[in-house]
């Protein structure tokens, strides 16, 4: 079994055992366990472009789980497209 110990290659472990799923390897080399039953603590990868720098924050998760638990707090904050409102 090999095992990559570059920063990307924990990169992915992190994630694989995050959302319970393999991330591509993106040249890290390989990773020593693939996931199974026991990874998976219902974190979801997000997309790089959802992230808005200047407030830290994905805003694309953040509007969909306001929406799930506080849809009052969603709609004041109208977290739509062009989010965060100024």
């Amino acid at each position: 079994m090999t095992t990559s110990l570059t920063e990307n290659a924990l990169e992915r472990r992190i994630i694989a055992i995050l959302t319970g799923a393999e991330t591509p390897d993106a040249g890290g080399g390989a990773v020593s366990d693939a996931p199974g039953p026991a990874y998976g603590a219902g974190w979801q990868q997000g997309d790089p472009a959802d992230y808005d720098r200047e407030y830290c924050v994905d805003v694309r998760q953040l509007a969909a789980f306001l929406q799930a638990t506080q849809p009052e707090a969603a709609a004041a904050l109208d977290l739509g497209p062009g989010a965060p409102a100024a």
